[in-house]
């Protein structure tokens, strides 16, 4: 809308285990992970395409709660719990994906359980595409 004053995202980069794993936040919370094993870019290189409006910062201190909770999932630890989000999700979503933060490490669970697990024992297919639209997939995996 004009006038609407565009978003500020704060994006860093880190590496792990030969893994590049991009983050970014806005001032409210955690917005986005991606990773990629290709030669590193530069995390606003990395982002420009997938959030084409705002203005992309490198900002390592703005990450701080998303990097910690990145390593501590990458090290089969519990991430944060109350890390802030800035994400645009449906209810039914944020349900899907606060439910299988509660899968074990080194358990998985099919669409069909999860559905189950969030009291919507026909909705495998919704849940599969919760999953498919989850962008922090190392806090909620």
């Amino acid at each position: 809308m004009a006038g609407e004053k565009i978003p500020t995202l704060y994006c860093w980069g880190i590496h792990v285990d030969g893994l590049n794993i991009y983050l970014a936040s806005s001032a409210r919370g955690a917005v986005r992970v991606g990773t990629s094993l290709r030669k590193a870019l530069d995390c606003r290189a990395y982002f420009r395409a997938a959030l084409p409006f705002g203005e992309l910062v490198r900002d390592e201190d703005m990450n701080r709660h998303l990097i910690i909770a990145v390593k501590a999932a990458l090290t089969n630890e519990p991430a944060l719990i109350n890390l802030p989000l800035d994400i645009s999700a449906t209810p039914f979503q944020i349900m899907a994906w606060k439910a299988i933060t509660r899968i074990p490490y080194g358990e998985t669970r099919t669409y069909g359980e999860v559905a189950q697990m969030v009291n919507r024992p026909l909705g495998a297919r919704a849940v599969g595409q919760a999953m498919g639209r989850n962008p922090l997939p190392l806090i909620f995996p």
